[in-house]
């Protein structure tokens, strides 16, 4: 069996992964003290405020976290200190590559503009690059809960930004929201250099996965409503669409009730592309060593599979062809030692 020190030690690759889920509580409370707003000092307690309750009884529950942390991340200041921190714990966790998401527009309520929330983030990303041997890349989310017109709007200023590769979009998940929301992406998809990625199939609606998918989705975030529905496997096979799979945050969110059920053989089985993600570092308390540990205890993942996973996620990228090769002949040629 894989042990921890051989999981990290490995060259991961990470596609779905919150910016505001993944500060780390200790960059929050500097984050806050800098620019002299009221937080709790205690790390106890900002523990306990940014991270899912063990006793969680649905997504909706799982996204109020992030209610306590946003009004943090309101300043240029802020998003480069989170996007740096989120990159500085991708490197400790043996991550070679990483796409963070975020939406501008909940960084925008004190003045920020779009272009200005990216750019912070960028600086973020890029200083880290300096310093440690990983690259970023961003996406940016469209909230679903807000008007077409202001997904958009957001689309529009983003996809020209530096580090933006893709969009995608997140937010409590009703039932056929793609139709509703498709003419808010369809155009940068089609016109721009910026790749597509949704939310769907978090809970709820099988529907969900089609429409991402039939509407130009390269990959899916969660999908674990295609766990057990054979034809919306071989479905997702033969569109070779990824599934950026999130065992600890569906656990966390009563989709699963334990990684035991999490579909990592039957996926395998069903030739369902798929790769292990964090989703929410702190949100979840979780780190993507820590995924895939849970798929080598509960599942019987091998050293073959850790490494089919994230040649996966690495082609499955939205980086550079240049970038996704690097990648993949790496993950395939490092040596696991004993």
């Amino acid at each position: 069996m894989l042990t921890k020190s051989q999981i990290q030690a490995f060259p991961k690759v990470e596609l779905h992964c919150h910016l505001d889920g993944s500060i780390r509580p200790e960059t929050l409370l500097k984050i806050a003290n800098q620019q002299n707003l009221p937080i709790p000092q205690e790390l106890s307690i900002l523990e306990e405020r940014m991270q899912a309750p063990q006793d969680c009884s649905d997504l909706n529950e799982y996204l109020e976290r992030f209610d306590f942390v946003l009004p943090y991340l309101q300043s240029e200041f802020a998003l480069e200190a989170a996007a740096f921190d989120v990159m500085e714990q991708a490197f400790e966790d043996g991550v070679a590559y990483i796409e963070i998401r975020f939406a501008p527009s909940q960084s925008m309520e004190q003045g920020l503009s779009c272009p200005q929330t990216i750019q912070a983030v960028a600086r973020g990303i890029a200083r880290a690059e300096s310093i440690y041997p990983l690259k970023g890349n961003i996406l940016i989310i469209g909230m679903r809960q807000e008007s077409a017109a202001a997904i958009s709007q957001i689309f529009s200023e983003s996809v020209s930004e530096e580090k933006v590769v893709g969009i995608d979009l997140a937010g409590p998940e009703e039932d056929d929201y793609v139709p509703k929301l498709a003419q808010t992406y369809q155009l940068f998809i089609d016109g721009q250099n910026v790749q597509l990625t949704l939310h769907a199939g978090e809970c709820g609606c099988i529907r969900n996965v089609y429409q991402a998918i039939e509407s130009g989705a390269k990959r899916i975030g969660h999908g674990i409503i295609l766990k057990g529905d054979k034809k919306a496997q071989d479905f997702v096979s033969r569109n070779q669409i990824c599934i950026e799979g999130c065992p600890t945050s569906n656990v966390h969110t009563k989709a699963i009730t334990d990684y035991h059920q999490y579909p990592f053989r039957e996926w395998l089985t069903a030739g369902v592309p798929f790769c292990l993600n964090t989703d929410n570092r702190t949100v979840s308390k979780t780190t993507l060593t820590d995924e895939y540990i849970h798929m080598t205890r509960h599942c019987q993942m091998s050293e073959s599979e850790l490494r089919l996973l994230n040649e996966t996620a690495a082609r499955h990228s939205f980086a550079s062809e240049k970038e996704k090769e690097q990648l993949i002949h790496r993950i395939r040629h490092w040596q696991i030692n004993e």
